[in-house]
């Protein structure tokens, strides 16, 4: 079998099972997992699984941790009307974006995008219904995104690494 017909297979029915064992947990957001998983791909991780699991699950939760204290800081805007409590979401995400980027000059963090798709995820989970709110983002529940993406993200990753060792196994000589 070739290469490109083992990653098919190995993805297809990886994704299958995932998402038939995921049906009844609704609070699992597998777009987040899916994201993790292409990440991973992206970063390499056909041709050095080791090293892109690790690269892909650390600056993901880097983003991800990063975008929660984000979104604790807005609940904690000292103003409460006015121009300048319109400008804080902005200014305080902007001021820690900046921070995301300047990361990259550490050489363990250097792949920015891979920290910006963890951030992006946090807002997108908390952009669902109930999800942003001072209550949510404290509990011990699946309601904090501190709590269910590094789940899904440690998810996406193993999938990743899992999809890798089925097409070797599949392909070996391809």
């Amino acid at each position: 079998m070739t290469r490109i017909n083992a990653a098919c297979l190995s993805a297809g029915l990886l994704t299958a099972i995932v998402l038939f064992a995921l049906r009844d947990y609704p609070a699992m957001p597998l777009w987040a997992m899916f994201i993790t998983w292409a990440c991973f791909f992206h970063l390499g991780g056909d041709q050095n699984p080791s090293t892109s699991f690790r690269i892909t699950l650390t600056h993901i939760l880097v983003g991800v941790v990063s975008a929660w204290v984000s979104a604790l800081i807005l609940f904690a805007s000292p103003w409460t009307d006015g121009l300048l409590s319109q400008l804080w979401a902005p200014l305080v995400i902007g001021l820690v974006i900046g921070l995301l980027v300047r990361l990259s000059a550490i050489g363990w963090l250097a792949v920015t995008p891979a920290i910006i798709y963890g951030y992006a995820s946090v807002w997108a989970f908390l952009s669902t219904s109930g999800n942003f709110s001072l209550t949510a983002l404290q509990s011990l529940s699946m309601q904090n995104v501190v709590i269910v993406l590094p789940l899904c993200v440690l998810m996406g990753v193993c999938m990743g690494y899992i999809n890798v060792r089925m097409v070797r196994l599949i392909a070996p000589n391809a």
